[in-house]
């Protein structure tokens, strides 16, 4: 059977007892850290573009909360999971089949309080990201992105579709230093790592999310134009 992002996350939502299921089950964890960050930075009704949306539960949750989500991604099968996603919080049709490449091209200047992504820059190169970056602060004065990283272990790596680039907050830092502001980094995702020492709810602290960022296996990085 081909694999794709439609099949790996059909299953996953299947395993948690369907959708609702599946995206209240996230913010139990990482996805409830970045919103809750998010509603303590942004105010209530803020403006933000959810790039590479995929299944759409970080925006529904982020909707749930009162905030006014767009939602983008290329792939049409994956966005017909968005929209259901979407729509279980009222906004069904705040989704757009656009590649995250045409955004500068499509939305005005400042259009978003916020651009976030999941999951989405690891699969490009050190150019691209920045370009992608560039263009998502020409729409908006802040961008969240969070990618998997090197401290994740072999296993759930294993889990991905192979592209996905697994590098150290060192080298993040690094490839976005020179070009933007980074506000602030922050790790989460214990169980995925060989890093057992620290207990996932250390992690929900912000302070100690920070100190351990190196260890996780996700980071946060909250970055603005310099």
């Amino acid at each position: 059977m081909i694999t794709t992002w439609q099949t790996i996350y059909a299953t996953k939502i299947s395993e948690k007892g369907g959708l609702s299921s599946f995206i209240l089950n996230k913010e139990k964890r990482s996805a409830g850290a970045l919103i809750n960050r998010l509603r303590k930075n942004l105010k209530y009704g803020s403006k933000i573009l959810e790039v590479g949306t995929g299944t759409g539960a970080i925006g529904a949750l982020l909707i749930k909360y009162g905030f006014d989500v767009t939602g983008i991604d290329i792939d049409t099968e994956m966005l017909k999971i968005a929209q259901k996603s979407f729509a279980l919080f009222g906004k069904p049709d705040n989704l757009l089949n656009i590649d995250a490449k045409n955004v500068a091209n499509i939305f005005k200047e400042n259009s978003f309080d916020c651009v976030i992504s999941h999951g989405m820059l690891e699969h490009y190169s050190n150019n691209d990201i920045l370009l992608y970056l560039n263009d998502q602060l020409k729409i908006s004065p802040l961008v969240v992105f969070v990618v998997p990283m090197k401290a994740m272990s072999a296993n759930y790596k294993s889990k991905g579709f192979g592209n996905e680039r697994y590098l150290s907050t060192k080298i993040w830092k690094k490839i976005l230093k020179d070009n933007f502001y980074i506000k602030n980094i922050f790790g989460f995702g214990i169980k995925e790592t060989n890093n057992l020492f620290i207990h996932d709810k250390i992690i929900k602290i912000n302070l100690f999310a920070k100190i351990f960022a190196p260890f996780c296996a996700f980071n946060e990085f909250w970055i603005t134009q310099k």
